[in-house]
């Protein structure tokens, strides 16, 4: 198998990605190619159990500092990269991603919209 390939869409809220991934997921799947969609936080059981925790803030707990939320979507990438992305790379497929690194860092700069802080 050769190298798949990796590609994200990143965007606010009600952009469109989600109607995009599918779209191209259609296209190439139709064409051939072996296609995952995933997105971020989450992508696997265990990545979406830290987004769980990432978007909804329990009642009666403190609130999550920026520092946990920012290891919190480290946490939850290095679950979904080993578990999902790299091996379906791996076997050659194409790998849509709602959202990967480069929302991370917006959301880390606005304030924390993870959590509830905005």
């Amino acid at each position: 198998m050769g190298a798949g390939v990796f590609i994200t869409f990143e965007g606010s809220e009600g952009g469109g990605k989600s109607e995009q991934i599918e779209r191209l997921a259609e296209r190439l799947g139709s064409a051939g190619y072996g296609v995952v969609q995933t997105r971020e936080p989450g992508g696997t059981p265990r990545a979406e159990a830290i987004r769980n925790v990432l978007l909804y803030n329990l009642e009666g707990l403190e609130p999550v500092l920026p520092m946990v939320e920012l290891l919190l979507f480290a946490a939850s990438r290095a679950q979904h990269v080993g578990h999902l992305i790299l091996p379906n790379l791996q076997e050659g497929r194409v790998v849509l991603s709602d959202r990967f690194y480069d929302s991370t860092g917006a959301y880390q700069k606005g304030g924390g919209v993870w959590n509830g802080r905005t």
